[in-house]
């Protein structure tokens, strides 16, 4: 009977570890849960100048939970990574905004986020861009004190918008 209860939680851990990708429109994302600790959003901002906008891209960690901000070469942890594919005509400029990390405590080289979290990239958009759809997604293994989860790619695609 012990067995049978290990399976069904390892195949939950696998059903978990694939890309989700999701198209949103706004600021609002559902609550993480248990089985699924983080939930990611994305946003795109104009600014006075009409070629240049922010993107955003939200992240929001089950309490008790954290994804690795930096994890030394000792450590067996993965480490976050947010990605964008800009279509072409559309390039990112200026350092990537990222939140500031907690230390974990007691290892050392580890550094953590916890709760919500927000990256910031400015984008130009040139005048003639032809695909106008962005893909930002984050690259993440998610952990609490007693489990790491599969790594896992959340991927939101963003329409561009004069």
């Amino acid at each position: 009977m012990m067995r049978l209860k290990h399976f069904i939680v390892l195949t939950a851990f696998i059903t978990i570890n694939c890309t989700i990708v999701a198209q949103t429109t706004g600021n609002e994302f559902d609550a993480p849960t248990p089985l699924d600790p983080v939930k990611v959003n994305a946003s795109i901002e104009s600014t006075e100048d009409s070629t240049i906008k922010t993107l955003i891209f939200n992240a929001t960690i089950l309490e008790g939970y954290h994804i690795y901000a930096y994890v030394s070469p000792q450590d067996p942890y993965i480490q976050s990574k947010l990605e964008l594919e800009l279509p072409e005509g559309v390039t990112s400029f200026g350092e990537l905004q990222t939140p500031t990390p907690t230390a974990y405590p007691g290892k050392g080289e580890l550094y953590v986020h916890t709760g919500t979290i927000q990256f910031k990239q400015q984008i130009k958009v040139a005048s003639n861009y032809n695909n106008n759809v962005i893909k930002c997604g984050l690259f993440y293994q998610t952990c609490n004190t007693n489990i790491c989860l599969p790594p896992t790619q959340k991927d939101v695609l963003l329409t561009l918008k004069n």
